[in-house]
């Protein structure tokens, strides 16, 4: 898109402002080096507009971070406005980034997917630990109950034998007929 825009001051950028490195970059545009980017992370997006600073470091002059936990399907939006640039909206964050030739719908799509993707692995994992906690459980119980199941019958092979003992010393002592 433009000769300026640098992947890898953006990651810099990124370790500096929230200590990792994004798993995606899409750069939407750059003009007069303002950079606007989409960054997709583990747990969140981010539409950011940057700026290079005089010693050619980048900083932030808006950005819109959507986390995946605060998200719900369609909260995202994206609308063309009269002068061609489009308003994206998340909750109570707003953003405008520059007229492109891609719809609005391209772009609330595109964070929308990243988003529905972190959902998905979140839920897996989740489903995973929800799986391994019930296994757990359930070793549990049948530990209890064989330990239960182990008593009882060391009971009833205890009270055989003071049957048998208790039958013995009788007939020893004479009181029953053997």
């Amino acid at each position: 898109m433009a000769d300026d825009f640098d992947e890898d001051a953006v990651d810099d950028w990124s370790m500096r402002t929230w200590g990792q490195a994004p798993m995606e970059i899409t750069h939407w545009s750059s003009v007069d080096g303002v950079h606007e980017v989409l960054l997709k992370y583990s747990n969140m997006v981010v539409i950011l507009r940057l700026k290079a600073s005089e010693d050619n470091v980048l900083e932030t002059e808006r950005q819109v971070a959507i986390r995946v936990e605060e998200w719900n399907p369609g909260s995202v939006q994206a609308n063309r406005l009269s002068d061609g640039t489009i308003k994206l909206r998340f909750r109570r964050q707003n953003m405008t980034l520059s007229a492109m030739m891609k719809t609005p719908h391209a772009l609330s799509s595109l964070l929308e997917e990243w988003l529905m993707s972190m959902r998905g692995s979140t839920e897996k994992n989740r489903d995973h630990t929800k799986r391994v906690q019930a296994v757990k459980r359930n070793r549990d119980a049948v530990s209890r109950m064989l330990e239960q199941a182990s008593i009882e019958k060391l009971v009833e092979a205890q009270d055989q034998i003071n049957e048998k003992i208790t039958h013995a010393e009788d007939t020893l002592a004479g009181n029953r007929s053997a």
